[in-house]
């Protein structure tokens, strides 16, 4: 039998096509392999807290089409996961934003409802960057992209990237909350306003304007309290207490070093990113 030089084995031939296919596999590379703080994103949503179950968590949407999925709470996916969305999917999803007109709507509207779910909605295009931030009032063509957004994020297939973090540092008292309260508030009248969540004035931290409250974190996670006390108008800034500062008994005597001294605004991965910046723009 002769064999033809310019005609590969069977065997062969398998194991060059074989090799071809896992480098072009290799040469995609997979999407949690990607390195998303060096993606462009074009379309990014994240919904807050409510006072409830609201699924929180950051749908963000990249250029080549890979979607990152960051769950916070009450959703079956906590953590950082990734997929990638195939070319119909991403072209339906941009020519909804095209035919929304994304542009045309305000940056922010006022909702009515405190304990709604806040949501925001942002697009990229030509460099320029859009925001759209609001409530249960907002124009029907930003809700209806939001359901679309909502439907990518329910879908199948992502993969885990980033296994969530530690949620209450174990100095913080996460059902206490230390809130400087503006000069004419009352406490115990305040902590009235959230009686759904049973908030009891405890003490003041003697005296430096703090006042510390005790709320149930079974109606309410710690995360939605903060978020809600720290959107209150009679609020100047509010965190969680912290060991340190309950261990101060009310009246006792500070050193000069302490007295009067505001405390720390370190409040750890509770703070949702936000600095405990006080309203008149004071760090505290």
């Amino acid at each position: 039998m002769s064999i033809n030089p310019l005609v590969p084995p069977r065997n062969l031939g398998f194991l060059l096509f074989f090799g071809t296919v896992l480098t072009l596999l290799h040469s995609c590379g997979s999407p949690a392999s990607a390195s998303l703080s060096k993606l462009d994103p074009l379309i990014e949503m994240s919904k807050g807290p409510c006072y409830g179950r609201c699924p929180v968590f950051t749908l963000t949407i990249y250029e080549n089409g890979i979607a990152s999925y960051k769950g916070e709470r009450y959703t079956d996916r906590l953590g950082t996961f990734v997929r990638k969305l195939e070319k119909p999917e991403m072209e339906r999803i941009l020519g909804e934003f095209d035919r929304a007109n994304f542009w045309q709507f305000r940056d922010s509207y006022r909702g009515r409802i405190p304990d709604m779910q806040s949501v925001t909605i942002s697009y990229h295009q030509n460099g320029k960057k859009k925001t759209v931030t609001g409530k249960e009032i907002r124009p029907n063509a930003v809700k209806w992209l939001e359901s679309q957004l909502d439907q990518i994020a329910q879908r199948d297939g992502w993969i885990l990237k980033e296994a969530p973090e530690e949620q209450v540092p174990d100095f913080l008292i996460p059902d206490q909350l230390l809130v400087e309260l503006g000069e004419e508030t009352d406490p115990e009248e305040w902590a009235k306003k959230y009686a759904q969540t049973d908030m009891t004035f405890l003490r003041s931290l003697n005296d430096t304007g703090y006042w510390i409250f005790s709320y149930d974190d079974e109606t309410i996670t710690p995360d939605q309290m903060l978020e809600q006390v720290r959107n209150d108008e009679e609020v100047i800034s509010a965190e969680f207490n912290k060991k340190i500062y309950d261990n101060l008994e009310e009246g006792s005597e500070e050193s000069a070093t302490t007295k009067g001294a505001a405390p720390a605004s370190d409040t750890g991965t509770q703070s949702k990113g936000k600095s405990n910046t006080s309203k008149s723009g004071k760090q505290q």
